[in-house]
């Protein structure tokens, strides 16, 4: 049995469906075993677990008051004046069934379903009462639910971890020991003969008589003397004396009480001989509340909530923690004995958590990640959990978020961002790095699958995201250079491209099919022999099929050509991201890379500062100076693209590491904010870094270029 469905109306952030006023402001369907519910602060994490709480108690009895500030409040400041949630159970045995058989229902498919309601009204003031809430819990469909009362009631109860647990006090002693609560519950605790005593209390009435026995044995020289015996004599002289059938004070040595309640609550746990920081105490708690986890034991839920997952605990041991919870419900046979639903803040946890199990939370609506409820082929979950690392994991946590394919753009845009007046942070905006052109297997899981969108219609996943990559088509001056240096024949004359259409006659002649080599299409090679190494990964191929592939790939050296093949690449670009769901943004260097379109744009002498101090670094600062003064004007003197590549060069030829060149240009541009700032706002060739900041920060202004 486990929470197949929670449905909101009215409650905290949750209103009510835009669509139907019937409908509930929120559904969250979960997984039947593990859940990890994500988002950012005040996205809904701690209502969504409270809803539930309120809705089939806690073992651990907290209060459960529903309040003013848990009823919905609109943007025009109204408040509802009613709230529902609604609990929908599946996956019953037949034990299970027969518990709850008056108030069961079926899906659509014929199975059981429980569906448990609250109900919390305000009623106002009248006569001498003062307004109030009322609340009421029942079970069955609505139309003929009743009141769920008794072992059924009990049955449904979660077991809860509050956010900031201060588990010391609750593995202490105490009348509101949460340890006792623990034990009480679990079955080695549960005496169901009443005539009998449990095995722990008559261990304790044994140790009292021992202990009552030691306090009446004389000690010291006079043996008649005992600690008992000298109680019994100050005693009567501090009480009455006793009249008729008055019964005498009298004084008695006992561990504790011999009820079984009484004992538990005088336990305590510790973990023995271990110095415990509030890291260890806390897996100690969670431990200790996994005891009532026992699942072949199990009748109903066996529900877990927990808050922040995370306090108190090392990121290690937040791994190793998901890790056994994972395991734990994956080694279930079919038969669903536990259920957790956890919310964190941590990239760690959320990278360590397969995506079926997580459970997004955005703009007021809860997005699963499982198969049926997004447009993943099972490579794309194959891949993502393979790489979807605790930085790239932020892209759970954000408001926006920017996937950029390597270090430049990652140290880059913050820069970036700050001197055009759109800090990321401020605006809750996530770089992800993905360190590759993969971007696709990662903007999908903002897609959401077709089975969801019927359903949901106007629940698709709108967070906004821009993608920002290059067309990666190298200028004309690049393969002057090339050609210069080369001993091929004749040079400054043809470049290999792989199209449309030639890429299938090309397959054939290497004897393969042609979505092998459809990651090389519009990919242009300057070399015979660069273009023969690409393809030798693939197959080998024999020299007259190679002269008859070059045959069908050449093209000349020209401007044209480049212009005509960045044309098609930004095709291929629009039409593998302009189908995607979401609110994404395509954001491509219209010539060549990152690098190059600022070496091109108007802060090109910035980046040449920056590698010239890189290369120089080891000269004096006034050496330096000089040197890059002469070469600045050498540069000047070059026409826009020969003076782009010429910047550029030191990072193509890897003199210089790209990162390191960001990190320099970065301090360069800050250093000259207001030159950086315009060029920023108005350069053209820069158009697409601005475009992918403003698509994650609210839009362009009103006077932007």
């Amino acid at each position: 049995m486990y929470l197949k469905e929670l449905r909101i109306w009215n409650f905290r952030k949750y209103g009510i469906s835009g669509v139907d006023n019937n409908l509930p402001g929120t559904t969250v369907h979960f997984h039947p075993t593990f859940n990890l519910l994500i988002g950012e602060n005040d996205s809904g994490k701690t209502a969504i677990i409270d809803a539930i709480k309120l809705t089939l108690g806690t073992t651990s009895d907290d209060s459960l008051w529903i309040t003013d500030e848990d009823f919905f409040v609109s943007k025009d400041g109204v408040s509802s004046t009613e709230l529902k949630i609604e609990c929908i159970l599946a996956g019953l045995t037949d034990e299970e069934a027969g518990v709850f058989f008056e108030w069961l229902s079926f899906d659509i498919n014929g199975n059981y379903e429980l569906q448990v309601r609250l109900i919390a009204k305000k009623q106002a003031a009248e006569a001498r009462v003062a307004e109030r809430i009322d609340k009421y819990i029942k079970a069955g469909p609505e139309i003929s639910s009743s009141r769920l009362e008794g072992l059924a009631r009990e049955i449904l109860r979660t077991t809860y971890l509050k956010p900031l647990r201060n588990a010391e006090i609750e593995l202490q002693p105490g009348i509101r020991s949460r340890l006792a609560q623990i034990l009480k519950s679990h079955p080695a605790f549960i005496n169901k003969d009443r005539s009998t005593k449990h095995e722990l209390e008559l261990t304790f009435e044994e140790a009292n008589k021992q202990v009552e026995a030691f306090f009446l044995k004389p000690y010291g020289e006079d043996q008649k003397k005992t600690i008992q015996l000298q109680l019994k004599q100050y005693l009567s002289e501090f009480f009455n004396t006793p009249v008729g059938d008055e019964p005498e004070t009298k004084s008695k040595f006992k561990i504790t009480s011999v009820k079984l309640n009484e004992i538990l609550r005088k336990l305590s746990l510790l973990l023995e001989e271990v110095p415990s920081g509030l890291g260890s105490l806390n897996l100690l708690f969670i431990a200790a509340e996994l005891l009532l986890h026992d699942d072949d034991l199990a009748i109903g839920p066996n529900l877990t909530l927990i808050e922040e997952i995370e306090a108190h605990l090392h990121p290690q041991a937040q791994l190793r923690l998901i890790k056994y919870l994972q395991d734990k419900v994956d080694d279930e046979s079919g038969n669903v004995g536990s259920q957790f639903i956890l919310s964190t803040h941590s990239p760690t946890l959320a990278a360590s958590t397969q995506l079926k199990h997580i459970i997004l939370l955005y703009d007021g609506v809860a997005y699963p990640m499982g198969p049926e409820y997004t447009a993943f082929d099972p490579e794309d979950y194959e891949f993502l959990e393979r790489f979807l690392d605790a930085t790239k994991s932020n892209l759970f946590f954000a408001k926006g978020v920017i996937f950029v394919e390597g270090d430049a753009e990652n140290l880059l845009l913050p820069t970036i961002a700050n001197l055009m007046g759109r800090p990321l942070h401020k605006f809750g905006v996530s770089i992800v790095n993905i360190g590759n052109t993969a971007f696709k297997r990662y903007v999908k899981i903002y897609s959401r699958s077709e089975a969801w969108l019927e359903k949901y219609p106007e629940a698709n996943l709108m967070m906004p995201v821009s993608i920002v990559t290059d067309l990666d088509v190298r200028p004309l001056a690049y393969y002057l250079d090339k050609k210069s240096k080369s001993d091929e024949s004749p040079a400054l004359r043809d470049i290999y491209i792989l199209n449309e259409d030639n890429i299938d006659q090309v397959a054939d002649e290497m004897g393969i099919e042609t979505e092998q080599i459809n990651h090389l299409l519009n990919q242009a090679f300057g070399t015979q022999s660069s273009f023969k190494e690409e393809i030798q990964s693939y197959v080998k191929v024999g020299g007259s099929a190679f002269a008859r592939i070059i045959e069908l790939i050449r093209e000349p050296l020209s401007a044209e050509t480049i212009e005509s093949l960045r044309t098609h690449k930004a095709k291929s670009l629009t039409d593998t991201y302009g189908s995607l769901q979401g609110n994404i943004g395509l954001n491509y260097a219209k010539n060549w890379t990152l690098e190059y379109e600022i070496a091109l744009s108007g802060l090109g002498m910035m980046l040449a500062e920056a590698i010239h101090t890189i290369q120089h670094k080891n000269l004096s600062s006034t050496e330096r100076e000089e040197k890059f003064k002469a070469y600045k004007q050498l540069l000047e003197e070059l026409p826009p693209e020969a003076r782009a590549y010429q910047i550029y060069r030191p990072l193509l030829k890897k003199n210089v590491s790209k990162a390191t060149a960001a990190q320099y240009l970065a301090v360069i541009l800050q250093k000259n904010s207001e030159v950086t700032r315009i060029s920023l706002l108005n350069d053209g060739t820069l158009s697409y870094l601005r475009d992918a900041i403003y698509h994650v920060t609210g839009g362009a202004p009103s006077d932007a270029n």
